[in-house]
């Protein structure tokens, strides 16, 4: 009986340290719900050092008091695999990031940290991207609490601009 407890014991050691060696998978998911960029309007031209207006309307998908978002601008449009768990872009999939802005929902007030979205932008001056280039202003969309077990989602919205 001492050896059977034994055997038991061992086994079941290494089944538990087996199933801590699995490797998790990714735990975001970007969804195809996102919001809409309205300004800069798709094909507009923005030009380096120079503001543009800024304006996203969001989805929030999962009815949350306020959403956060985050902006960038790429060389290529990212993908879903490019977006990280934290919400944000992989280093190495964008050419400038202009940052994160908490857009608050339901006539709630502004926060600070992170601010809402401005009105404008500038323009960043990126070394080695000739003029007339077309880039992706991409802001992806974090959506909290979604129901049923309060989970976070991403959604994922490009529009392109030209660099000039």
């Amino acid at each position: 009986m001492q050896i059977l407890s034994s055997v038991l014991l061992t086994a079941l050691t290494l089944a538990s340290a087996a199933h801590g060696a699995i490797p998790l998978g990714k735990r975001q998911q970007v969804v195809s719900a996102h919001g809409t960029t309205t300004a800069p309007a798709n094909g507009s031209t923005i030009v380096p050092g120079s503001t543009f207006p800024f304006h996203y309307s969001d989805a929030n998908f999962c009815e949350s008091g306020y959403s956060l978002i985050s902006v960038y601008l790429s060389t290529s449009a990212p993908t879903a695999a490019d977006v990280t768990t934290s919400g944000g872009l992989v280093d190495g999939s964008f050419s400038f990031d202009f940052g994160n802005f908490l857009i608050p929902n339901f006539g709630l007030p502004p926060m600070t940290t992170p601010p809402p979205p401005p009105a404008t932008l500038t323009a960043p001056t990126l070394s080695g991207i000739a003029d007339d280039t077309e880039l992706f202003f991409t802001v992806v969309e974090t959506f909290r609490d979604c129901p049923p077990d309060g989970h976070i989602e991403y959604g994922l919205e490009t529009t392109t601009v030209v660099y000039a």
